[in-house]
């Protein structure tokens, strides 16, 4: 038996909750913040290039000035 942990709706309000949800789901990740002091802080996993970085960038730019994350 295994336990499921359920969200409430506001849980993408919590950036350990978005985090903790992904765990599991990619093979390589880049994650862009700020931290708790207000700085900005960008971290990856080491098979991320700096080419692979630069087009995920462009990729969720598109994807976001074309509305794909608007409701």
């Amino acid at each position: 038996m295994s336990v499921v942990k359920f969200y409430p709706k506001d849980a993408a309000t919590n950036a350990d909750a978005v985090l903790e949800q992904a765990v599991g789901h990619y093979d390589e990740v880049m994650v862009i913040g700020y931290d708790a002091d207000g700085g900005l802080d960008v971290r990856a996993t080491l098979g991320l290039k700096d080419a692979d970085v630069l087009w995920l960038v462009e990729m969720f730019k598109a994807k976001l000035l074309n509305g794909d994350y608007a409701e």
